[in-house]
Parts: structure tokens; sequence; C-alpha cells
């Protein structure tokens, strides 16, 4: 008796994606983020940095560093925005398309530290990605993995900033806001707490989906 066919059951393009950019993000340990990465990204993947280009494994070090398997711990993962394009009108959600994001992390420093408390960070950037069915699966298999893949990336990534708390005792209160919070940027520009709110009102608070990744 011959096998039939089954049909995997996959997300939407953008579900797919932003669950795939979250899991990456949040993974704790290099064995969680590798695995995640591989099944992720295409081998020949292409990649664009703030306007370089970047190998497959340069690009894997910056979204380490990034990571909660880097030298900082994820504390929220913000991702809103998605637009998906379709390349090609069509009900099968394998076909792939072109992806738009914009992504916040925050995160505590596990390495700086002030007054004894970890410093915060925070991560900004827009994400635009080319996904296609590139992974080939057997004809009978009970369950499939997702073939899809991210074949390019074309990224804007702003320099790190750090949220840094001070007790009130040794900031001037005639210099920064009362609650001893400031924000240090990347071209040593100090930035008071109502100031930061007013940048994070650009991006939602939504949560995202831990991705369910395929043993391959």
């Amino acid at each position: 008796m011959a096998s039939e066919r089954v049909i995997p059951r996959v997300p939407p393009l953008s579900v797919w994606a932003s669950s795939r950019l979250n899991s990456l993000l949040r993974s704790e340990t290099t064995d969680r983020f590798n695995r995640v990465f591989d099944v992720t990204f295409a081998q020949d993947l292409e990649v664009v940095l703030n306007g370089k280009s970047f190998t497959r494994d340069e690009y894997k070090e910056v979204l380490l560093g990034q990571s909660g398997a880097g030298p900082s711990a994820i504390k929220d993962v913000h991702i809103e925005g998605e637009t998906v394009v379709n390349p090609i009108p069509s009900g099968d959600r394998l076909v792939g398309g072109f992806v738009g994001m914009f992504y916040t992390i925050t995160s505590t420093s596990k390495r700086f530290f002030v007054f004894g408390v970890p410093a915060r960070q925070k991560d900004v950037s827009s994400i635009n990605l080319t996904v296609k069915s590139t992974v080939p699966y057997p004809a009978t298999r009970l369950r499939y993995p997702d073939p899809r893949r991210i074949t390019a990336v074309n990224q804007i990534l702003q320099p790190r900033t750090f949220i840094v708390s001070y007790p009130r005792s040794v900031v001037p209160a005639n210099e920064t806001s009362g609650s001893g919070k400031v924000e240090l940027g990347p071209v040593n520009i100090t930035q008071v707490e109502e100031e930061l709110s007013v940048l994070g009102n650009k991006f939602s608070t939504a949560s995202v989906p831990e991705a369910d990744i395929d043993e391959e």
C-alpha cells in the first residue's frame, strides 16, 4: 500500500519569522543558539548590515552578541510592524516571501556593573528578510521539517545604549530627572528618562511565541 504524502502544518510567514528571531535572541546557551540559527538561516546566506556585507559566520557572531547566550542576559524582546509580501499569490505557506519588522531588546550586562548593579542595555533594529523554501524533504514522512530558510538579510542596527540607575544621592537634582536613571548613548549623550519614554513609544510590547524548532 503506497504511503500518502502528509502536508506539513506550518505557521504563516510573519509568525514564522518573528518566532524564529525571538527564539534566537532568547537563547540562553550557545548550543540552543546554534541549533536555532542553523534551522533559520540558509547556508548561502547574504547579509547587508548597516550598509556593509557580512558573511554568514560574521553575522552569526553579531546575533550571538545580542542574544542571551552572549554577554547579556535578555529581559525582553519586543517585535512589531511585521510586514509580509508574497512574490506569488498562493495558498501554499511554504512558498516563502519577504518580511520586514522592527525589534528592540532590553537586557542586563553580564560584564558591566554600576554601584554593584548590572547595567541595563537596549538594542534597536529594523530588519528585512528574504525567505525561501530551500530544504528538500522526503516524499513520505509522518512529520516534515519546515523547509523555509532566510536567504538574505538587510538590517539597520543602532549602536547599543546603556541605561544606568544611579542612587539619588550622587545625581544632582538640577542635572537629571528625579528617577536617577540616564541613558548613555553611543556618542556620550546623556538623556533623561522622559526622553527614553518617547523613544520607547515607537515600539510595541507585543509578545511573540517561541518557535517550534524541529530536530533535523
